[in-house]
């Protein structure tokens, strides 16, 4: 058998080898989680640009614009970081961090993004996502870049909450 046919054509090699540089720059936040300390912080940081950029857009539609974009970046997350566990066979690769900016969004949906917010949100958030109280290490259970992304989204729910709970009793 040829090695065309055994390891398909060049042609169908060089789109796979297109499709892994475009899910490993999307699930590096633009290769910022390849900064070797701390990634997973820094990559959450990345998440502080679409919230600055789109979070005050849409008037009317400003919440359905935040969750629009925020499950945009969910479902490119999915994609890009099961590409890359699939390629490099590596479960949870700690340079994937658009699961921590997609958990960053969420945890900041409804909010104005104010200093104050963005900075509670991050912090609460971090701890959160390094921590991962119950469920949250369930979630990181589950398949592929389903996984790498799920416990990351439950953390900003659990970042939303205590969030909402700041700016509707506290005044934040």
């Amino acid at each position: 058998m040829e090695d065309s046919q055994k390891n398909g054509t060049g042609e169908e090699r060089k789109e796979e080898s297109f499709k892994t540089m475009i899910a490993f720059t999307l699930s590096t936040g633009l290769f910022v989680g390849k900064i070797p300390v701390a990634p997973g912080t820094i990559g959450t940081l990345v998440g502080i640009f679409p919230i600055l950029i789109y979070w005050t857009k849409g008037g009317q539609y400003q919440l359905i614009n935040q969750i629009s974009i925020t499950l945009a970046v969910f479902l490119i997350g999915i994609w890009a970081s099961t590409v890359v566990v699939e390629t490099f066979k590596d479960k949870d690769p700690e340079y994937v961090v658009i699961d921590e900016i997609a958990g960053y969004m969420v945890a900041m949906i409804g909010f104005e993004p104010t200093w104050q917010h963005l900075l509670l949100a991050f912090v609460v958030f971090r701890f959160f996502d390094i921590l991962k109280p119950p469920p949250i290490r369930m979630f990181e259970k589950l398949p592929s870049g389903f996984g790498v992304m799920a416990d990351d989204i439950v953390a900003g729910i659990y970042t939303w909450i205590v969030m909402f709970i700041a700016v509707k009793f506290f005044g934040i």
